[in-house]
């Protein structure tokens, strides 16, 4: 079997096992991990071979770009000293403490293996546990503060990873230095992703054709991410800056058929790469089966079980210092903020799992020193790893709804109030402009009317009801002139959700959904 029929074997195998982890309720990843380990001893089946440096390249750059371009930024700005407590200090602080018990109980672990230990085990992977508060209806600010945490963690562990690999692999390390390195690569990635999206905006104003714009829409992180290394910044900040600038500027740089067979495509990309990632540590694992042969199964238990308890104990630890500490310490904090709740605390310290990048982190590591000697303890760190991501995503992962449950949690309304407000206003602007749109284009009387019978029945119905329904009725009227009309009075609505996200009178999230129901608005009437 070559590699390319590998590939394919390998992602059959994980839409088979996704559609199980359905079934049974478990977490997709842990499904996919064991059901790699259990290819991997299928008589005949090979292991597939990639280049270390390569696992970082191809998977990282897509799945932090997504994640940003989803982002809102405001709340992220708004939040930014407790993100930044827990992506840049909590990372720190998980990858000293991992690397101070690991050194510890495992004889002959040398301390630069055990920061590479903590560094790869340091970043949560906020995925799961956000997935989980939105359908619990959460206070967004948790889901924001999770979000925004993931994506600057990634390039906080990232760092702090490379800085230990350098070292195991024969460079020096200087405190000062690493410091230097991560203010340097920082800021430097972020004003590199900032010029990319910069550029790849301006292109995207020259595109026609949806195909063509999902393609560029594809290759963007990659164009952030790898000029990026090469140049000696953070590939994964570029990513996710560039990521984060375009998803700002999406409503007005893509058509709404762009935009809703983009959303199609990166789903299936991002949930392929998911699934490829987890089942390749499914057979990256089962290679570490000598080790039940060479060392104590209760050492290597003791270890992992050590390990597993250290990431969860600190962010137990760190969260409420984080969230409460600063502000009982600063009055302007104080007058600033209302007093953090006990209960975000509690949530936000039980979300500690672990998933796509410390896999890629894990599956990165070589195979050898630059002296050809085998790479030390590899198979002790994979093994560790898939502990850790197995015992954070099945037992932080499946708790986390009986968690929020138990603190008694509810859906305050907010966010079906923001969209209700911002369709009431959206609707009244264009009914503003009507009467100038079709005196401008010369249309036909009745047709103003049925056009005005669209707004004014939608008028009604969220003046009765604030979760009223917002989809315009059914009018068959078909003619350039109309659906030229319909088009500019839905450019006019989605002014105004954007408008409103750009004042912080709505959400990000719920600009998503406003502006997913314009577009299938306007494909619907032809546009």
């Amino acid at each position: 079997m070559n590699s390319v029929e590998l590939v394919l074997v390998l992602l059959a195998s994980s839409a088979v096992l996704s559609i199980a982890a359905e079934r049974v309720h478990l977490p997709h990843p842990i499904v996919l991990v064991f059901g790699g380990v259990a290819l991997a001893f299928i008589p005949g089946v090979p292991r597939l071979e990639i280049e270390p440096e390569i696992v970082l390249v191809l998977f990282l750059p897509p799945l932090l770009f997504s994640a940003a371009w989803l982002t809102s930024w405001r709340e992220f700005r708004t939040n930014l000293r407790t993100i930044g407590l827990l992506a840049i200090g909590l990372v720190v602080a998980t990858t000293v403490g991992v690397a101070a018990v690991a050194h510890a109980l495992i004889p002959g672990l040398p301390w630069p293996l055990a920061f590479v230990l903590g560094a790869i085990v340091s970043p949560p992977d906020a995925v799961a546990a956000t997935s989980v508060m939105q359908r619990l209806r959460v206070p967004p600010r948790l889901v924001t503060i999770l979000e925004g945490e993931s994506l600057v963690n990634d390039a906080t562990g990232l760092v702090a990873y490379q800085v230990a690999l350098a070292v195991v692999m024969g460079a020096q390390f200087s405190p000062s230095g690493a410091l230097t390195q991560f203010a340097v690569v920082g800021i430097g990635g972020c004003a590199f992703g900032l010029v990319i999206g910069w550029v790849i905006a301006k292109l995207h104003r020259w595109l026609g054709e949806s195909e063509i714009e999902i393609a560029v829409s594809l290759l963007t992180p990659y164009l952030a991410y790898i000029p990026a290394e090469h140049l000696g910044v953070s590939g994964v900040l570029a990513a996710v800056t560039a990521g984060g600038y375009l998803g700002w500027r999406s409503p007005q740089l893509f058509t709404p058929l762009s935009r809703l067979r983009n959303r199609s495509v990166w789903g299936a990309v991002l949930l392929v790469m998911n699934n490829l990632v987890f089942i390749l540590l499914g057979l990256e694992l089962a290679g570490t089966h000598r080790l039940l042969a060479s060392l104590s199964t209760a050492g290597l238990v003791t270890w992992c079980a050590a390990i597993a308890g250290t990431t969860i104990v600190i962010r137990l630890l760190w969260v409420p210092i984080a969230l409460i500490v600063p502000w009982r310490l600063s009055a302007r904090i104080r007058r600033r903020e209302a007093a953090p709740a006990w209960k975000d605390a509690a949530v936000i310290a039980w979300t500690a799992m672990r998933g796509i990048v410390s896999l890629a982190l894990v599956l990165a590591l070589p195979e050898v020193l630059p002296d050809g000697s085998p790479f030390p303890f590899r198979d002790l760190i994979v093994l560790v790893v898939f502990v850790v991501i197995a015992v954070t995503l099945v037992g932080q992962g499946l708790s986390l709804p009986f968690v929020i449950r138990a603190l008694g949690f509810v859906d305050d309304g907010s966010g079906a109030r923001q969209r209700t407000d911002a369709l009431r206003q959206g609707t009244a602007n264009a009914l503003a402009r009507l009467d100038e749109l079709a005196a401008a284009a010369e249309t036909p009387p009745r047709m103003v009317e049925i056009v005005r019978t669209i707004y004014t029945r939608r008028q009604d119905r969220l003046a009765a009801s604030a979760s009223a329904d917002a989809a315009a009725p059914d009018v068959d009227v078909a003619g350039d002139a109309f659906r030229e009309l319909r088009a500019q009075l839905i450019e006019i609505e989605r002014t105004t959700y954007v408008a409103l996200r750009d004042a912080g009178t709505i959400s990000e999230e719920n600009l998503q959904h406003l502006q997913r129901d314009l577009d299938i608005e306007a494909l619907q009437r032809g546009r």
